[in-house]
């Protein structure tokens, strides 16, 4: 790798549903205490932490603890604006230097502005990063697009912190991204071997053990992620996915029953609920599904042969006609959605 110094660019899944769903109320009949909501978060019962907190805030404690572990909380949910409204609360003697930069440029990743992170750091020295510095600006680079950028400042960084579990993911997050799973491989397992415990390793893992043809490996590595971090959306709705992938369409069913009360609103989960109630036979549920969601993923050719396939079992041949028409467009003569298509005008 090289040195070459980089640019910044300046501008046991029920029992937890269990938990929360009868827990809660009990919980909140006796004043909650700091105790118990650090206690929470530190079980990953983000949830039971988050309605602690609002209850100590709601009784006006707001002192720095509070704040503090709110602000961590909010990172941990993925909710950039709550988690910069923390931060905006905490002095910089409460709260400052190295941390508060990490935690700032991470809520603003979070809240969609990574440009906002990236003019963080470009006043700074890249010698004087650590590595969770650099995790955020590569981070926030990567979304950008910088491509270019992103590749120089992520050699830099693996030079200076070779066996960060953060930065290897999200190398080779980027790499699956170009679709060069080969260059990725090592950068996954060097994440997953440094950091087993950290979401990004075990979501990566995923992503490796699925280029790699292995989806019973990969549901593992996407349960994992969803013990340690059980408020993001993507590792059940990945598991969903790959259960359907594999034929385990009842399977599929049991964890959708836990996520659509977590994550309902979320697209790509929405998106398995469809080819779920489609396995099934719910035709009209699959097509509710597929409604919910279909301007986000308008563009993705996996989605319009789903489309296809839906309106085609509920007799449709004209929209499902439409849907396959507009795959070949995007992608190409396929063989097996040209005899669908043959069949359909026959």
């Amino acid at each position: 790798m090289t040195t070459t110094k980089f640019k910044l660019v300046s501008p046991a899944f029920a029992a937890a549903i269990a938990l929360v769903l009868s827990g809660c109320e009990g919980m909140m009949s006796a004043s909650s205490s700091i105790e118990d909501a650090q206690s929470a978060f530190e079980q990953g019962q983000y949830r039971i932490a988050n309605a602690h907190l609002a209850d100590l805030l709601e009784r006006g404690e707001t002192n720095a603890a509070v704040r503090k572990l709110q602000l961590d909380l909010m990172l941990k949910m993925g909710d950039g604006n709550r988690a910069i409204a923390a931060l905006d609360q905490l002095s910089e003697a409460e709260f400052g230097g190295v941390d508060r930069r990490v935690a700032l440029a991470h809520a603003q990743i979070l809240q969609g502005s990574p440009q906002k992170t990236a003019e963080i750091y470009a006043p700074l020295l890249e010698e004087d990063y650590t590595e969770q510095d650099f995790r955020m600006v590569l981070w926030a680079l990567r979304d950008m697009g910088e491509a270019e950028d992103f590749a120089s400042g992520m050699d830099y960084a693996l030079e200076k912190f070779p066996n960060s579990p953060y930065l290897n993911a999200l190398a080779a997050d980027q790499l699956y991204d170009f679709d060069l799973p080969e260059e990725a491989k090592q950068f996954a397992d060097r994440a997953l071997q440094n950091g087993p415990g950290i979401f990004e390793a075990n979501m990566v893992a995923g992503r490796k053990a699925i280029y790699d043809g292995k989806l019973e490996e990969a549901i593992g590595h996407y349960k994992k992620a969803h013990e340690i971090n059980p408020a993001m959306a993507s590792p059940l709705s990945n598991v969903v996915g790959l259960h359907l992938d594999l034929g385990q369409v009842d399977e599929a069913g049991k964890v959708i029953k836990v996520a659509v009360q977590n994550f309902g609103d979320f697209p790509f989960l929405q998106w398995q609920v469809a080819r779920y109630k489609l396995a099934t036979g719910d035709l009209q549920g699959a097509r509710e599904a597929k409604d919910r969601v279909a301007r986000v993923f308008a563009d993705n050719t996996e989605f319009m042969l789903l489309v296809a396939e839906i309106e085609t079992a509920l007799g449709n041949k004209g929209l499902a006609l439409d849907s396959y028409r507009r795959f070949v467009r995007e992608a190409g003569e396929v063989p097996e959605v040209m005899a669908k298509i043959a069949e359909l005008e026959g």
